[in-house]
């Protein structure tokens, strides 16, 4: 037990920041449009089966954009199924991604089309790196409309990152591809997706590519449908688009983060690595910012099935998050990428108070009234947040930062955990 001090914290005081609010006002129907301006209806002949691919968590409005594109298909006359593409996720096993494209909200009823999991994938080429995989059932359909998000990676960076190569090549590529990737060194992962997808582009019946992009509150700001021959050249660009809108904590020296939860629903790594500033993943440099001395991290978050992958990231958690871990998943999610590190558990306290307290008392030097502290719920909702009052006198200026409330302590319950936001 850490001895506690009921006065050890500074005053916080809650802000918003506000982020260039992008999101388009009506998602089906701008979904309608876009696929009828497509090349798409060039592409279909009646009674074809046309696999969508699905898996990617977080993505907003996604079952409606998928639920629309079904639609789209069967006035064509096309037999619509969705893939589940989620690499190993889901324990690498179909009825693990099955429930897990359910928990997204992704389900026959929801979309009106059937929604096929494997696990079973064939060898179909090589890159540099080794095999290349692509699920049998994709390769069963008569085409494929690759649907994701495209947005900045967490593990690696480069030309391509999340997005539909990506989905091709790790999503249908499913467990055996996944881990062939992942073979390869973090600073070629980006070149390996982009050689791999390629490949997959001249094997499998790809028609089409329908990319998604979300502003810094997480909204739809974009979809936009891609010719398989303009795959590299469209996602490069719009990864650049996708980059500008992250959205970010407001100052780049932190002494300590809170962060209230982490979840594979909120980021591939439970935490953002481009919010946090650490990778930890053997060979690969760390960010230069932001620099965040101690990271403590409070919670898993429900939609994340106890699959606390990215834990390792912090210096500090709770004995709640623990015992809700899923370490099978979060084993597995871990030895898939082989970025181990980001499995291994930090130091554990009893509740958040302990926790907090105990990382304010790691940093030796920094009294509890000086401690650089911001609170979020979690790296993907960044608009309101509370910042320790030496923090908000540095950027109270700043156009972005409104005050939400006034300074205040950090508010326990009788569990000493803290209150949610």
């Amino acid at each position: 037990m850490v001895a506690l001090n009921k006065a050890v914290f500074p005053q916080m005081v809650k802000i918003k920041q506000v982020f260039p609010d992008l999101g388009l006002t009506n998602v089906a129907e701008k979904t309608k449009n876009i696929l009828g301006f497509s090349e798409l209806k060039n592409n279909i002949k009646p009674g074809m089966q046309v696999g969508i691919t699905a898996g990617s968590r977080g993505i907003s409005n996604i079952c409606q954009i998928l639920y629309e594109l079904v639609s789209f298909l069967k006035i064509l006359g096309a037999k619509p199924v969705l893939l589940g593409a989620m690499g190993s996720h889901g324990g690498g096993k179909s009825s693990g991604q099955k429930k897990l494209l359910k928990s997204l909200g992704i389900t026959e009823e929801s979309v009106k089309a059937p929604v096929i999991c494997s696990a079973e994938c064939a060898e179909i080429g090589h890159a540099f790196y080794g095999k290349i995989f692509l699920n049998k059932k994709a390769l069963e359909c008569d085409a494929i409309v690759v649907v994701n998000r495209v947005k900045p990676h967490t593990s690696f960076h480069g030309d391509f990152e999340s997005g539909l190569l990506k989905m091709l090549v790790v999503g249908l590529g499913g467990p055996a591809g996944a881990a062939s990737l992942h073979r390869c060194p973090p600073h070629l992962l980006s070149k390996a997706v982009a050689e791999a997808g390629q490949v997959i582009l001249k094997v499998a019946p790809v028609i089409m590519g329908l990319a998604i992009l979300e502003d810094a509150y997480d909204q739809t700001c974009k979809l936009v449908p891609i010719n398989p021959d303009h795959f590299l050249e469209t996602e490069k660009n719009l990864l650049k688009e996708a980059r500008a809108s992250l959205p970010r904590l407001p100052t780049n020296e932190i002494d300590l983060l809170v962060v209230d939860e982490i979840g594979k629903n909120i980021s591939g790594t439970g935490m953002d690595t481009n919010v946090i500033g650490r990778m930890r993943i053997y060979g690969a440099p760390e960010p230069e910012t932001p620099i965040i001395k101690r990271i403590v991290v409070l919670d898993v978050a429900p939609e994340s099935h106890g699959n606390g992958y990215g834990i390792g990231l912090a210096d500090f958690t709770t004995t709640r998050l623990v015992e809700k871990l899923d370490r099978n998943a979060m084993y597995l999610n871990a030895l898939t990428t082989s970025f181990t590190q980001r499995a291994m558990l930090p130091m554990i306290l009893s509740n958040d108070r302990e926790a907090v307290v105990s990382a304010i008392k790691s940093l030796g030097t920094v009294t509890p009234e000086e401690c650089r502290i911001i609170r979020i719920r979690n790296t993907l909702q960044l608009s309101e947040i509370f910042v320790s009052e030496t923090v908000f006198k540095e950027i109270h200026e700043m156009p972005s930062i409104s005050v939400l409330s006034p300074p205040g302590p950090l508010v326990f319950n009788s569990k000493d955990n803290l209150f949610p936001f």
